[in-house]
């Protein structure tokens, strides 16, 4: 038997780990196949990069805002429901929960097209 070095033993475990890894993936897959968010790697629950349209959203699209949870989501769609279309973003500071302080960091999130 031919001996590794320190280097050929530690890629040797990671490429074990790996495969390792990967069976207990296909085999979850296989025992819930109804869940597969859970299993792969999909678009993050919190996607930043894209613009939220105010008007539009479902509360779960709401939710997508950092720091807009469920609350405030429904708060959201209240407003809308009470007071029509945002003329402009800077109008969901008028919600209970959502100051200048808020918005400074959600404004980029926003878009009402």
């Amino acid at each position: 038997m031919s001996r590794f070095t320190k280097e050929e033993k530690t890629a040797l475990i990671f490429l074990l780990a790996a495969l390792f890894a990967g069976s207990a993936v296909m085999y979850c897959k296989k025992i819930f196949p109804r869940y597969p968010e859970i299993l792969e790697l999909k678009e993050s629950k919190y996607n930043h990069a894209k613009k939220i349209n105010i008007n539009k959203a479902a509360e779960k699209e709401l939710t997508r805002i950092k720091g807009v949870g469920s609350v405030l989501a429904a708060r959201i769609i209240l407003y809308r429901k009470q007071n029509g279309d945002f003329r402009k973003t800077e109008e969901i500071k008028n919600i209970k929960g959502i100051g200048p302080k808020t918005y400074e960091k959600i404004k980029d999130s926003l878009t009402l097209e």
